[in-house]
């Protein structure tokens, strides 16, 4: 999921890239990896999930509301496909839809997430840019705890690039990243729906005995 206030944790930036190649379109397509889950029934406690991969051709961005959200898995008890929606509509916002109205959609209000994120997402939509994340392969997840009203998670993300861009095409902002990078989330259940209510970053802890 797309966020501007997180960009420079466990990320090497870099400024003063070269655009692009500009475009006479407001819409950019890219080849994305979606992703199929090899199992059957919901995620428990301590599960991982490893999903295989097959390859689309989508719209990278736009500007012109032309590309329409993904399908929201918001309920149930399958605790994997929930975050991994969360987090691709929450990335649809970013590079498609910057409306900040429609962060209520996939995250807990009254969090400071919910605020961060509506942040992000007003920025972008002022100054008429998208945000775009690039990952290496599918995320992982590994469902920590459950309740009947939250469940937590350990989400190992492989991004490769976070950029914003102009209607044009040229970059106006791009981060590198080192590596996969860990975050703990937590889902919260709200009139029967699932939303985010927290994403930090796992830092590694050095033990010196």
């Amino acid at each position: 999921m797309f966020l501007l206030g997180a960009c420079g944790s466990g990320a090497h930036t870099a400024t003063g890239s070269p655009p692009s190649a500009p475009t006479r379109t407001s819409t950019a397509a890219r080849g994305t990896a979606t992703t199929t889950r090899r199992q059957s029934g919901a995620n428990t406690q301590g599960t991982i999930t490893k999903p295989s991969t097959t390859t689309t051709k989508s719209a990278e961005y736009s500007f012109d509301d032309s590309v329409p959200p993904p399908r929201l898995v918001n309920t149930g008890n399958d605790y994997a496909a929930i975050l991994k929606s969360l987090g691709e509509y929450g990335s649809w916002l970013g590079a498609h839809r910057p409306d900040p109205a429609l962060a209520s959609a996939i995250i807990a209000r009254g969090t400071t997430l919910h605020d961060l994120y509506v942040q992000d997402i007003t920025r972008l939509r002022d100054n008429h840019k998208r945000g775009i994340e690039t990952l290496g392969r599918p995320s992982e997840y590994t469902i920590l705890s459950t309740r009947p009203d939250a469940f937590s998670a350990k989400v190992v993300e492989d991004i490769l690039v976070q950029k914003t861009v102009v209607a044009s095409g040229k970059v106006t902002s791009e981060v590198h990243f080192a590596g996969p990078t860990t975050y703990l989330r937590l889902a919260v259940l709200v009139g029967g729906h699932w939303y985010l209510a927290a994403s930090d970053l796992q830092r590694p802890v050095n033990v010196h005995l």
